[in-house]
């Protein structure tokens, strides 16, 4: 009887690890299915994730580029109209060479306008000295303004400078065309570069 009970114990414990390899098998096939579903779930994070990174690396790019360029049209744009201010500068400086070289009736004329303008009678005029002459010959003309001319010269190219009592009004020539630069100047613009 000692036979059939090692022979019936060796049948036990092979049904046993029979069943224990089958279950063994069963729980390693769960286990491969749950590590593929794990590594499916970990590329799909990783893909998402390098998807969402690339549209942030684009992004970044395009508002990296899109700042670098907005910085280069204003700063062609700055250098362009600096180039123009040149322009206009010298534009205003010819017209001042010009003025300045005027014949002496155009710039009696114009001396005669500003003293019309400006002076309330009773004044100082200072002349430049290139006026004098001219200024001279007004103020004689001009005796109701009772108007005297400084012995001094003012140190200015053209027109003269009123001295009133308390005021000092600046009628030179370039203080005129400061005048005439802050009412013109966009017209003047438009003229050379529209």
């Amino acid at each position: 009887m000692a036979t059939i009970s090692i022979s019936g114990t060796n049948n036990l414990a092979e049904r046993i690890i029979g069943e224990a390899e089958e279950e063994a098998r069963g729980i390693l096939k769960e286990a491969e299915l749950s590590a593929l579903e794990i590594r499916n779930q970990s590329d799909k994070a990783v893909a998402a994730k390098r998807a969402e990174l690339s549209h942030q690396r684009e992004s970044a790019k395009k508002t990296l580029i899109s700042g670098y360029m907005t910085r280069a049209s204003l700063d062609g744009k700055k250098d362009a109209l600096k180039k123009k201010r040149v322009i206009i500068d010298a534009a205003f400086s010819r017209a001042y060479a010009s003025i300045l070289a005027l014949n002496a009736e155009a710039k009696k004329q114009i001396c005669e306008r500003m003293l019309e303008a400006e002076a309330e009678g009773g004044e100082t005029v200072v002349p430049a000295k290139a006026d004098r002459a001219i200024l001279k010959s007004l103020i004689a003309s001009k005796p109701e303004k009772k108007l005297s001319l400084s012995a001094d010269d003012a140190k200015i190219d053209g027109g003269f400078v009123l001295l009133g009592n308390g005021y000092e009004k600046d009628c030179s020539y370039l203080s005129l065309l400061s005048v005439v630069r802050g009412e013109e100047e966009t017209a003047v613009y438009q003229l050379l570069f529209d």
